[in-house]
């Protein structure tokens, strides 16, 4: 049995049967992200790309399902994993919204067991593939406690996040000062960190173990974000499958660079993401999922305007008291099963299309919170009406 988790060949085969497994079940829950026919906008990568037609927008989805079926099945899939990733790659460009983090690292780490994980294989190409995966898992825990390294994380993000079980614990726990729950992404980052190490490398294979079971109750209790689910239960397997007792794999080993996809890799996750600080790089190409250290947007709407949405959207609209607000990233969940992609990019096209049912009237405005201030948590602000291709910068 031990075996099964020490020999490369192994490794690969149950790699690519978790991330398999998984990808579908997040495809089957996000299916609405992956047609045209939809409210939410397509956000294509440029204009020359028009929208997929039905029934084709469906023939594609359901292909992509049927190919991760033949990636579980045959015994050495190689050619179809690629083709799975080319056509998922193809399919993001018509819409950046299917960027989602799970599906950015899954791409990756398909693409590695496809161009070096074949069957016939020497050695070195097979852990060339296992490095690479390494290496984005590695990248993950590490820019992604790095992300929560903010005063809106601590504030924020972990009291909503956490608030259902944080009320079962002692009041002497629920009444720490926020700030020390910046603990929590430092240990993320160390994990990432022991990962690397021979010493430390099991211990912290059992703390993301139990770090990913503590996440997924959480969201499960709340309801919230249904599509990650399967994507920390796949991070338990990545877990197993590449660090746990594996005794060889030194820490300089994930950083050598023996072909372009090594150097591909090392970039996209271990450099590309620090410039995500300076608004140079896509937040969600950066690990900052449930960080609070993203751009928001919202569309604020008048009655009139309100009456003039399709009835599917107005779930979606603050109507409480004024200023109502269509809030673009519960339009995404609801709609699509996902979280918005977080670029003002991604929120412009959103207003657009209420601009479009509002025929352009003054009463919409788009409203972009600019990332936090890491120490005080202050955003500024960007407004845009229909009329607008700028906004107005304030404080």
């Amino acid at each position: 049995m031990n075996r099964l988790w020490i020999e490369p060949e192994r490794k690969l085969r149950w790699l690519r049967i978790t991330i398999s497994v998984n990808a579908i079940i997040a495809f089957a829950l996000s299916w609405r992200l992956w047609v045209s026919s939809r409210l939410f906008p397509l956000i294509p990568i440029s204009d020359l790309l028009s929208s997929i037609p039905f029934p084709l927008d469906y023939v594609l989805f359901f292909a992509l399902l049927g190919i991760l079926l033949a990636i579980i099945a045959i015994n050495n899939p190689s050619k179809i994993v690629l083709t799975f990733v080319i056509l998922t790659g193809l399919l993001t460009l018509w819409d950046q919204m299917r960027l989602q983090p799970w599906v950015y690292q899954y791409l990756f780490m398909l693409a590695a067991i496809g161009l070096f994980g074949r069957k016939e294989s020497a050695a070195d190409k097979r852990e060339m593939a296992l490095n690479s995966c390494r290496f984005v898992l590695i990248a993950t825990y590490v820019w992604s406690g790095a992300q929560k390294l903010n005063i809106n994380f601590a504030r924020k993000i972990w009291p909503d996040l956490a608030g259902p079980a944080l009320s079962h614990l002692p009041h002497a726990v629920r009444t720490l000062p926020p700030i020390t729950a910046l603990v929590l992404p430092m240990l993320e980052i160390g994990i990432g960190v022991g990962l690397m190490t021979r010493r430390f490398r099991n211990l912290s294979v059992v703390l993301a173990i139990l770090m990913h079971i503590i996440i997924l109750s959480m969201l499960v209790v709340s309801r919230e974000n249904m599509v990650v689910w399967p994507w920390n239960i796949a991070m338990i397997g990545f877990n197993l499958i590449l660090f746990w007792r594996d005794r060889e794999t030194g820490p300089g080993s994930f950083f050598v660079v023996r072909s372009w996809f090594q150097g591909a890799v090392l970039i996209s996750f271990g450099v590309l993401p620090a410039l995500s600080f300076f608004g140079l790089w896509d937040s969600y190409l950066s690990c900052a999922l449930y960080s609070g250290n993203t751009d928001e947007g919202v569309v604020y709407v008048s009655s009139p305007v309100i009456g003039q949405l399709p009835a599917a959207l107005r779930p979606y609209i603050w109507q409480i008291d004024q200023p109502f607000f269509l809030d673009i990233n519960r339009w995404a969940y609801g709609e699509l099963n996902v979280p918005v992609y977080p670029e003002p990019r991604v929120y412009r096209r959103a207003a657009e299309e209420i601009c479009v049912y509002a025929r352009d009237s003054l009463d919409v405005q788009l409203r972009i919170y600019q990332r936090p201030n890491p120490l005080t948590g202050a955003r500024k602000s960007e407004y845009l009406n229909c009329t607008q291709l700028g906004g107005i910068p304030r404080d």
